[in-house]
């Protein structure tokens, strides 16, 4: 994603997911008159037969946009929600690593198996290796070392903020509100 979209009070709609979207994206609302440009890129020009244009890096919404805080269900969320560790911790390296395993080998398993009429839901799914998913299978008895619950948009976003970031343009920095250290510039394409 190019551009940085900030609402009319000059913050990202969203920090989780930040609020960006495609350089195309922002052309169209700017052609819509829906978004001022703060900032372009220095260097990355787009060309059609008839017109040169500056690919904006930093849009402001012309008015106040009401942006839900509901919390999408997704792995990424469900990983966040559970701190990337196994919930399950059935086998023997599991349990000598408390859980913690690489990114690579998480997956997430059912409390309540689906072949046991279990849904995907934040209730019922919870973060796990994939040798304890593999050992409990279809096993409903084995349940997650904490319970599955629905996590609030300002728990994702506090347990998000202690992770990188990776963005697009170094004056991004002035709109979010990230722990410096952990903003990583990402450079520009030429």
């Amino acid at each position: 994603m190019d551009t940085l979209l900030l609402n009319a009070d000059g913050m990202p709609l969203s920090q989780v997911p930040l609020s960006v979207v495609t350089w195309q994206v922002a052309m169209r609302l700017m052609f819509l008159d829906k978004v001022r440009v703060l900032k372009e890129y220095d260097n990355w020009t787009v060309r059609s037969q008839h017109l040169e244009m500056k690919v904006p890096s930093i849009v402001i919404m012309t008015e106040q946009v009401k942006w839900s805080k509901t919390l999408k269900y997704s792995r990424a969320n469900v990983y966040l929600r559970d701190d990337f560790t196994c919930q399950l911790q059935t086998t023997w390296r599991c349990k000598e690593a408390k859980g913690k395993v690489k990114l690579t080998e998480l997956t997430l398993d059912h409390v309540v198996p689906r072949s046991h009429g279990g849904k995907t839901s934040w209730l019922n799914v919870c973060t796990s290796c994939k040798e304890c998913n593999s050992e409990k299978g279809a096993d409903h008895k084995i349940v997650p070392k904490k319970k599955p619950h629905k996590p609030t948009y300002y728990e994702i976003l506090n347990k998000r903020k202690t992770l990188p970031i990776h963005i697009r343009d170094e004056e991004w920095r002035y709109y979010i509100d990230w722990p410096e250290h952990l903003v990583k510039v990402q450079p520009q394409p030429s």
